[in-house]
């Protein structure tokens, strides 16, 4: 039969080791690197902090809203058709948020007009030279280009635009400005 004494004592080991125990095998973790953290964006975060206003771009959408700008290559073929698409489609998904959202196509002096529903604006030297031709680019309100997302192949553009608006709707939704 165990005393009274060691019950009390096994009791005290217990209830302590309830709490210091996590806490040991939380520093473990961390000092091991063992944790990973998370990001749940999936587009690429546009570094260093660059705004249209340092890149030299007016824009006549500053102050207006959100823009989900795509940069439009010289010659729009199917793929660059599909892409127009999706991103009609795209804000018009954003559903309560759509009128926070300018969609808008920036291309450069010798690309070719397009027949279409989407804002055009012409892009300087400084501002091509920062984003990619088929980039999917989001610019807050105040000009920062904020995230960038550029495809891969024909089969994931569906995919680049369901990644694009889970991130335009998270930023909407917390977003402050706009």
């Amino acid at each position: 039969m165990i005393s009274k004494v060691t019950k009390g004592r096994f009791a005290l080991i217990a209830l302590i080791s309830l709490f210091v125990l996590p806490v040991i095998i939380a520093k473990l973790i961390l000092s091991q690197g063992w944790y990973q953290p998370g990001a749940t964006n999936r587009g690429k975060l546009v570094e260093p902090y660059t705004t249209l206003t340092e890149l030299g771009q007016a824009s006549p959408y500053i102050k207006k809203g959100w823009q989900l700008a795509y940069v439009l290559p010289s010659q729009c073929g199917n793929r660059c058709q599909q892409q127009l698409h999706l991103i009609k489609q795209s804000h018009i998904a954003l559903g309560k948020y759509q009128e926070r959202v300018i969609p808008i196509i920036w291309a450069s002096e010798n690309t070719q007009k397009l027949n279409d529903s989407i804002a055009v604006m012409e892009m300087n030297e400084r501002l091509s030279q920062q984003v990619h031709v088929g980039q999917i680019v989001i610019v807050d309100p105040l000009g920062q280009l904020v995230m960038a997302y550029t495809t891969l192949g024909q089969d994931d553009l569906v995919q680049l635009n369901k990644d694009m608006l889970s991130d335009l709707r998270k930023l909407l939704k917390l977003s402050r400005v706009g």
